[in-house]
């Protein structure tokens, strides 16, 4: 299991006990410190760039 693996595992339960929110999440993922498909494991949704967005009018 590398470092990496281990801290997924670790903001997994972070997550699930509300230590960081999905925007904590979402800045890891544009960092490049936590890849797209592993922020779905974290989260349980799967994860939108901001161009994505719907803009709300």
């Amino acid at each position: 299991m590398t470092i990496y693996e281990i801290f997924v595992q670790m903001w997994v339960i972070d997550f699930e006990i509300g230590i960081f929110d999905k925007n904590y999440f979402q800045s890891l993922v544009k960092s490049g410190q936590l890849k797209v498909e592993d922020y779905k494991k974290v989260t349980g949704e799967a994860y939108v760039t901001p161009q994505d967005q719907p803009v709300h009018a």
